[in-house]
C-alpha cells in the first residue's frame, strides 16, 4: 500500500523487476516480463538499470545481496515523500528551504512528488504543513501513521531522537513491557511507545482520548518526577499513559498473533497473515467470527478512531512456490478456500481498516488473489467519495463485500454483498452476516 504513496512509477517497476529476478542462475527475461505484465523491452531496461553493486556478496540461492523486502525499504527511505515525513518528525527541522537544498529539488518538483502522499494523509484527516514541516490533525492518527510507516521500513525511531531511549524504560514499565522486545508483538508495542515519546518531546500531546478504559496510575512519585523532567503536567502525562494503555492493550493493532515457528523469516504483516493462515484449520467459524466482529466494531466506535493497517499482498517473487506462480498465472486464489480461518484468528487486522465510524461503511476482502478486477474497484470508488480510505492498496476481488449502503445493481454480479443496517442492532447484523458468510464457506468447501 505504501509503495504507491512513496515510490515513483519507475521505482515501483524497479522493485517489481527486482523481486522477479532475485533468483540464482540463468533468467528467462521474456517469461518473467510476461508474468509481471510488462513488455520485454520495459522489463529488460529496468533490469539493466538496477544498481550493479546489488549483486556483490549475494547468497548462493539469490542474485542480489539483499532481500526484496530490504530493497523495498531502501527505495522508500530514499524517496522524496519519505524524506519529508522523516523531517516532520525531527524537532530541529522547521525550514522547507533547508530540505529543498538537501534534496536538490525545486518547490514545483516537490509538490508533484508529494501528490499521492497528501491524498493518503487526507484520507486519514492529516494535513502536511510544508511551511513549518509538520503534520497537522488528530494526534492519535498522526502517531499511528508514523508508527505504521516507520515499522514498515524498519526505521529506528530512537535514533531520530536519542532522548527517547532515556524515557523508554519509565514509559514501558507501566505496561509490563521490557525495555528490549522479547517477541514481535512487544517490538510493535515498544515501537509505538517510542513514536509517542518522540512526539511528546517535540511538544505534541493528545488532546482527546474518547471513551477508553481507564488505568490506575501507581507510583505517583515516579510519575511526578517524570512529568517534571519531561516538562509537562501530571494530568497530561496521565492522559498520555491512559491512551497508551488503550492502544496497546485494547486496539486490534497489538492483539497477540498466532504462533509462527519460523517467525524470523516472516517479512511484514501481510506475510505474517499468510503464514498464520497456513497454520489454521477451518473450524469454529461462527463463534470466532462473531467474537472478532463484536470486538472490532466496539473498539472503533468507542474510541472514534479510523484504523490504518497493512493490506494483504501477493507474496514477493522470491517466496513464491511453483503452486503460487501457477495460481498467479491462472488468476486463481493463492490460498485454499477452506483456510478462511483467517477470519477467526486475524479478522481484527482485516476488518478494522474498513470501518467508517459514523457510517459503519465496511469492505471486508476475504480472498488473497493476485488478479485485478478494475470494474469492481472503480465501482466502489464511485459509490463512495471516501472509499479509497478503506480500500486503498487493495486491488484483489472479494469473496464478500460488506457496506453500509446498497451497491448499484450491476456493481457485483457474482460477489455476495451484505448491507450493514445502522438501524439494526449489532447482534442482529452479525447474525445475518454470519449466516451469509457461513453459506459462502460451505459452498467453497471450507
Amino acid at each position: 500500500m505504501l509503495d504507491n504513496v512513496f515510490l515513483t512509477p519507475q521505482k515501483q517497476r524497479e522493485l517489481k523487476v527486482f523481486r522477479a529476478t532475485n533468483i540464482a542462475g540463468d533468467l528467462n527475461l521474456a517469461a518473467l516480463a510476461e508474468q509481471d505484465g510488462m513488455s520485454y523491452v520495459e522489463f529488460y531496461r529496468t533490469f539493466r538499470s538496477l544498481p550493479t553493486d546489488l549483486t556483490t556478496d549475494a547468497p548462493p540461492d539469490q542474485r542480489y545481496s539483499m532481500s526484496a523486502s530490504a530493497y523495498r525499504q531502501l527505495l522508500i527511505k530514499q524517496s522524496v515523500p519519505y524524506q519529508i515525513i522523516y523531517a516532520t518528525y525531527q524537532a530541529d527541522v522547521t525550514s522547507l528551504d533547508q530540505i529543498l537544498s538537501d534534496l536538490s529539488i525545486s518547490r514545483s518538483t516537490l509538490q508533484r512528488r508529494l501528490k499521492n502522499l497528501k491524498t493518503f494523509l487526507a484520507q486519514r484527516d492529516i494535513r502536511l504543513d510544508l511551511s513549518h514541516v509538520r503534520l497537522r490533525g488528530d494526534e492519535r492518527q498522526i502517531r499511528l501513521f508514523y508508527w505504521y510507516l516507520f515499522s514498515d521500513v524498519a526505521e529506528d525511531v530512537s535514533e531520530l531522537m536519542p532522548e527517547i531511549k532515556q524515557w523508554l524504560p519509565s514509559a514501558s514499565k507501566y505496561f509490563n513491557l521490557p525495555a528490549t522486545a522479547q517477541s514481535p508483538r512487544q517490538a510493535m508495542q515498544l515501537a509505538y511507545i517510542q513514536v509517542t515519546l518522540g512526539r511528546i518531546l517535540n511538544g505534541f500531546m493528545i488532546d482527546k482520548i474518547g471513551y477508553v478504559q481507564l488505568i490506575e496510575i501507581t507510583q505517583t512519585t515516579v510519575l511526578s518526577n517524570l512529568a517534571t523532567e519531561m516538562n509537562f503536567s501530571e494530568s497530561e502525562l496521565v492522559r498520555e499513559l491512559t491512551w497508551l494503555n488503550e492502544i496497546l492493550r485494547h486496539s486490534p493493532y497489538f492483539w497477540p498473533p498466532a504462533k509462527v515457528a519460523n517467525w524470523h523469516t516472516i517479512e511484514g504483516l501481510s506475510e505474517r497473515l499468510i503464514a498464520d493462515l497456513n497454520l489454521t484449520s477451518s473450524t469454529h467459524y461462527y463463534t470466532g467470527l462473531g467474537s472478532y466482529l463484536n470486538a472490532c466494531v466496539s473498539y472503533v466506535i468507542t474510541c472514534d478512531l479510523p484504523v490504518v493497517i497493512w493490506s494483504l499482498m501477493t507474496p514477493p517473487a522470491s517466496k513464491q512456490t511453483a503452486e503460487i506462480k501457477q495460481a498467479i498465472r491462472l488468476s486463481l486464489p493463492l490460498l485454499p478456500a477452506r483456510q478462511v480461518q483467517l477470519l477467526t484468528t486475524n479478522l481484527s487486522l482485516i476488518l478494522a481498516p474498513f470501518i467508517e465510524v459514523q457510517e459503519l461503511t465496511v469492505c471486508l476482502w476475504l480472498a488473497v488473489d493476485p488478479s485485478i478486477h478494475n470494474r469492481v474497484i472503480n465501482c466502489l470508488k464511485s459509490f463512495s467519495p471516501f472509499a479509497l480510505k478503506f480500500i486503498d492498496g487493495l486491488t484483489y476481488p472479494a469473496d464478500l463485500v460488506i457496506t453500509s449502503q446498497a451497491l448499484p445493481d450491476d456493481a457485483l454480479t457474482e460477489t455476495p454483498n451484505y448491507q450493514w443496517e445502522n438501524g439494526k442492532s449489532i447482534t442482529k447484523n452479525l447474525r445475518d452476516l454470519l449466516e451469509l458468510f457461513y453459506g459462502i464457506v460451505q459452498v467453497k468447501g471450507g
